[in-house]
């Protein structure tokens, strides 16, 4: 239950009626002003939301003659409060530098994120029990203020305060009212906006994951591919060493030694980057990509894998393909996803035929399509409609989690995924990308070095 700290007064009924007729036409107004919040919070996307409440918090200030006023929040109960939003008018004060409520004002902060509000018309009128916000007010103002919790799925993530400076100021019920309806549009917006970036840094941890486990599944071949370089680099070496050892009477070998030793260094250290690049953290950054040489490098990465497993990759890339806007290594792990599942498919069809094509074509106006076709034994009709559903796989030891990943990238990119049975065997797996825009593609391309 919420309890308000206040004082009432008395005055001349002269006074008091006209008090009451500004009171009247204020409360209209600002009931009118939470109207329009209500549909703005309703429509604003979550990426837009602390934006908009800042742009309120000024509206609501301006409509009351206030000077400041602020949001807190609080992402768990044993978390901190801490200021998220500030709106003050100009050569007013602003906040104590290093402001913390959950310090300076400790008592008092605990008592509203408990679900109290605090209005005070003057500094007398705050709670004697409330000493820390009475020291606080002394010596930083403000001489009235309204300090109200900011409630979201049924409990307190935060509040709100509003406060005047330069007189005192009442605070009619009415407006109280439309205040804490205010505070609770914020605590929806914020919630709802917690919640898309909970979602996505969810996702982002199960993409890391899926990296992960390719990364795993690709350890052996990867060792192979990076041993051979090392062998090749340790045989020039010791060839070097023996020709050093008798006066170098072959100098022109001895170069070619050293050469080899170079090359085979540059290869090794190439595949170490695009391992490195690969599966490393990063924060998403969408440019201009060339699709086409993106596959090639995917495939390059897999190509001791391929190897090893003795199958054949092919990439057809259409002359007439148009670079897309997308984020390189999350498109990259897209294509290897598809190609290792292609992979696995054919190994576990047991076939003579051991080939896969990557495709890459204009899909339609404005979208490029990659496809991944194999030639193992197709998608099992059980599942052929629930294959981008969680933990639905058609490996014999997989977690159906790889198409789940993909899907999740290609549609934060605005595109689409499907599959498709191949008319004589196997499947192919077709994925859309945004064509990149001119003007951002320009501009892509000059920014790089």
């Amino acid at each position: 239950m919420q309890r308000r700290a206040t004082i009432g007064t008395t005055e001349p009924k002269r006074d008091r009626a006209a008090r009451v007729g500004r009171e009247r036409s204020e409360v209209e107004r600002f009931e009118s002003l939470v109207g329009v919040l209500s549909a703005a919070m309703a429509r604003v996307p979550a990426d837009g939301v602390d934006r908009e409440i800042e742009s309120w918090l000024a509206k609501i200030c301006q409509a009351l003659d206030l000077d400041r006023s602020a949001v807190y929040e609080r992402d768990a109960p044993d978390e901190p409060v801490r200021t998220t939003h500030i709106w003050r008018r100009a050569n007013f004060p602003p906040f104590p530098r290093n402001y913390d409520p959950g310090k300076i004002v400790q008592k008092t902060t605990n008592w509203v994120m408990a679900g109290n509000q605090l209005t005070f018309s003057r500094p007398s009128n705050i709670p004697a029990e409330l000493e820390d916000a009475r020291r606080f007010v002394a010596r930083y103002g403000p001489k009235a203020s309204a300090v109200i919790p900011m409630w979201a799925g049924g409990k307190v993530i935060g509040a709100a305060s509003f406060g005047k400076f330069r007189s005192s100021r009442e605070w009619p019920p009415e407006i109280l009212d439309r205040l804490a309806l205010a505070v609770r549009l914020f605590g929806s917006a914020i919630e709802r906006k917690q919640s898309v970036t909970a979602i996505r840094a969810a996702r982002a941890q199960l993409r890391a994951a899926s990296r992960r486990n390719l990364m795993s599944e690709l350890v052996a071949s990867l060792s192979h591919e990076i041993n051979q370089p090392l062998s090749a680099i340790l045989s020039n070496l010791g060839g070097l060493a023996r020709l050093l050892a008798q006066g170098n009477p072959e100098p022109a070998m001895a170069l070619e030694a050293v050469n080899n030793a170079i090359e085979d260094t540059k290869r090794t250290a190439e595949i170490v980057r695009r391992i490195r690049f690969m599966f490393k953290k990063h924060v998403e950054h969408k440019t201009a990509i060339d699709v086409g040489a993106l596959v090639n490098e995917v495939v390059k990465l897999t190509s001791g894998e391929a190897a090893i497993r003795k199958i054949s990759v092919q990439i057809q890339v259409s002359p007439s393909v148009q670079r897309v806007i997308g984020d390189s290594i999350e498109l990259q792990q897209c294509v290897l996803n598809l190609l290792m599942n292609a992979f696995d498919a054919i190994a576990e069809a047991r076939s003579d035929r051991r080939g896969v094509t990557i495709k890459v074509a204009p899909e339609k106006m404005g979208w490029v399509g990659v496809s991944v076709c194999d030639s193992g034994a197709g998608i099992d009709p059980a599942v052929a409609n629930r294959l981008f559903e969680p933990f639905v796989t058609t490996k014999s030891e997989g977690m159906g989690l790889g198409l789940l990943v993909t899907r999740s990238i290609v549609e934060s990119h605005g595109g689409r995924i499907w599959s498709t049975p191949n008319p004589d065997r196997g499947a192919t797996f077709t994925f859309t990308l945004p064509v990149a825009e001119r003007k951002r593609a320009s501009a892509s391309r000059s920014a790089q070095p």
